[in-house]
């Protein structure tokens, strides 16, 4: 199919901006809330006469104060939905039009919360009729809908329309990115569509292979089911960048889109990628310019995470060494033997994450389970407003720094009162780490390698959707000054003028305080490769490459990691109800030390080739008569775990 350039429609005919209301459901998440913001943004800064439409923003069973504030500074009306059932997240974005019909406005626009408005789409959008774009490529196929329509007893209809980029023939299916609907319209035509949506997340394997396709495969049965005035919308109203790999249509590269449908076309720090569309790309360089406009017009609060022994106290300093504010000098504690250098964590950080963690009945080393979402809504109050005190107090100090490594698996709490968040992820060797946590702490080193993975995976999912910047621990040690300098590069790129005034230390200041003999724990790639399993020796790649960064879900902590952890917890918190608990407990204990001081031989070894007495205690220990990997060392502790788990049940 050719696309063109599509011509405004008339001015009687054109939707005006009094009565229209733009409406968009998000998850109360980090990503889907920065696609929110960044659309409300949008129409406002370039929405023309849309900007004066009125906006819904509905956010899914919660939202964080910090974001519904943003929303609500800009103008947008925010309210809490309901789930929609039947596990269909897709088909959420329903549940806005029994808040929108509520507005009383004459049509209704629901947008994706991943478009952006770039100019103003009012001149293409019809009153009167329901305007949805004909989905690009046939996502869900002719086999399927036949099998669709005549399970649901309807007639199917001819295909009159055409998928624009592999031209195939196609009935009305539609991608529901964009939707423009009256409301007196919607009034019945969304219940049908609602019902359909119900039925296929009931029987997915109706719309096998295409099941996750359903919610528009369900808006195409509802056109059938219930006929409604329909004119096809242009592509100006719903520029696709998500097959920017293809071979665009004739015709693609000539339109000037006034509303971009970017998917995850959208970089770390919330910033469009670059298209290969020069209309489209002029568009994108003009809204990422206003968005770093925007962002530099407050001084930025940088929270540095990362675990423990891992050298987050030297990067705060460093970052405080180059101007940002600590907090009043007597607010943070003073060096020790673990930190000849100092902890330059503020104490009432340090103080309301215990206090989370103790009100969650867990420690900083025992947190595989924790989740903060189990604190009552009382107790979540009153450590939300704790933070905001003092994020208030840090504000007024202007340019900020935060650091305590429990902000890992606390930070979707603290989130929730940032408003210009930039988080530096400070990473070092897990090797590194547990050795160091078996000096400081006692720790085993399987424990401490365990809570390197978690404590690292909880970092980039809390922060996911947020600016960030990775530092090795390592590189900062091996090369201060080109490690400072890239902080400070970075800071200024992600938050604008408000680091402008930060300055890089001098040489002498910061070998002075990076001294490598201070890296009393370095790592050891080679003997990770024997002790780590597959999932951490890839975190620790990816951390190393930054394409952790890229991480979009991160992956769950491995069933190892987390087995293992569970132990740990389980060992520490059981008490000897009854004398086969007992026996069972003390199993599990004596093959935790066992491991660990095979572990230990290992790594005294140096060379990891244990001799042949090492390797007999390992097959004793495992049952194994080949040499045992990694994961089949932890495999017979879990199984001693899983023995206590049933007998306490």
């Amino acid at each position: 199919m050719i696309a063109t350039v599509a011509s405004p429609v008339l001015p009687r005919e054109r939707v005006i901006a009094a009565d229209l209301l733009i409406g968009c459901v998000t998850e109360d998440e980090p990503k889907y809330l920065a696609q929110a913001l960044r659309l409300v943004q949008s129409i406002r800064w370039f929405g023309g006469e849309l900007a004066g439409a009125a906006i819904l923003v509905c956010a899914v069973e919660s939202i964080g104060e910090p974001a519904r504030r943003a929303l609500e500074e800009l103008g947008a009306e925010v309210r809490v939905v309901e789930r929609f059932p039947a596990g269909n997240p897709s088909a959420n974005k329903l549940q806005l039009f029994a808040e929108a019909l509520g507005f009383g406005r004459e049509t209704l626009l629901l947008l994706d919360c991943d478009t952006v408005v770039v100019r103003d789409p009012l001149p293409w959008m019809r009153r009167g009729v329901v305007q949805a774009k004909i989905a690009h490529l046939p996502s869900v196929t002719s086999e399927v809908f036949a099998r669709l329509f005549d399970h649901f007893g309807l007639p199917l209809p001819p295909p009159a329309y055409v998928n624009a980029i592999t031209g195939t023939p196609t009935i009305r299916y539609c991608n529901s990115g964009v939707v423009l609907m009256p409301a007196d319209v919607a009034r019945r035509f969304v219940p049908v569509w609602r019902d359909y949506n119900l039925r296929l997340a009931a029987a997915p394997a109706l719309a096998h292979p295409c099941e996750r396709h359903v919610h528009q495969a369900s808006l195409t049965l509802a056109f059938a089911a219930c006929p409604v005035p329909f004119a096809e919308a242009p592509e100006e109203l719903n520029y696709q960048l998500n097959q920017t790999h293809r071979e665009p249509p004739a015709g693609f590269l000539d339109i000037d889109p006034a509303i971009l449908h970017y998917h995850g076309h959208v970089d770390v720090d919330g910033y469009l990628r670059p298209v290969p569309y020069p209309l489209a790309q002029a568009r994108i360089e003009s809204f990422n310019r206003r968005l770093r406009e925007e962002r530099g017009k407050g001084s930025p609060q940088v929270v540095v995470l990362g675990m423990h022994r891992s050298g987050t106290s030297a990067v705060t300093r460093v970052l405080n060494m180059m101007g940002l504010w600590l907090g009043p000098p007597d607010s943070y504690p003073p060096a020790d033997a673990a930190n000849p250098t100092g902890y330059w964590e503020l104490r009432d950080v340090w103080a309301l994450d215990e206090a989370v963690l103790a009100a969650l009945g867990t420690e900083w080393w025992d947190a595989a389970a924790l989740d903060v979402e189990r604190l009552g809504p009382l107790a979540q109050r009153h450590f939300v407003q704790r933070a905001r005190h003092i994020v208030d107090g840090l504000d007024r100090g202007g340019p900020w720094v935060i650091k305590d490594p429990r902000l890992c698996v606390l930070f979707p709490l603290w989130r929730r009162v940032l408003e210009r968040p930039v988080c530096i992820l400070v990473h070092r060797d897990p090797l590194a780490v547990a050795r160091s946590l078996q000096e400081r702490d006692g720790l085993s080193i399987s424990h401490g390698i365990a809570l390197w993975e978690l404590y690292n995976r909880q970092a980039l999912t809390a922060s996911l959707g947020l600016p960030r910047i990775l530092v090795s621990y390592r590189e900062l040690v091996d090369a201060p000054e080109a490690t400072a300098e890239r902080l400070r590069r970075e800071l200024t790129r992600l938050a604008g003028p408000g680091a402008a005034g930060l300055s890089l230390p001098s040489v002498d200041e910061l070998r002075a305080f990076v001294a490598p003999a201070l890296d009393r724990h370095p790592g050891d790639p080679e003997l990770e490769g024997q002790i780590l399993t597959a999932p951490q020796l890839e975190l620790r790649r990816a951390l190393a490459d930054g394409s952790a960064l890229d991480l979009d879900p991160v992956p769950p902590l491995s069933a190892p990691a987390l087995d293992l952890l569970s132990s740990f917890s389980l060992l520490a918190r059981s008490t000897a109800r009854s004398s086969q608990l007992a026996a069972d407990r003390e199993a599990a204990e004596r093959r935790i030390d066992e491991l660990d001081r095979i572990v230990d031989a290992i790594l005294a070894s140096r060379s990891w080739k244990i001799g042949s007495a090492l390797t007999t205690a390992f097959r004793k220990l495992l049952g194994r008569p080949a040499a045992p990997t990694a994961a089949e060392r932890r495999e017979s502790l879990m199984d001693a775990v899983r023995r206590v788990r049933a007998r306490r049940e």
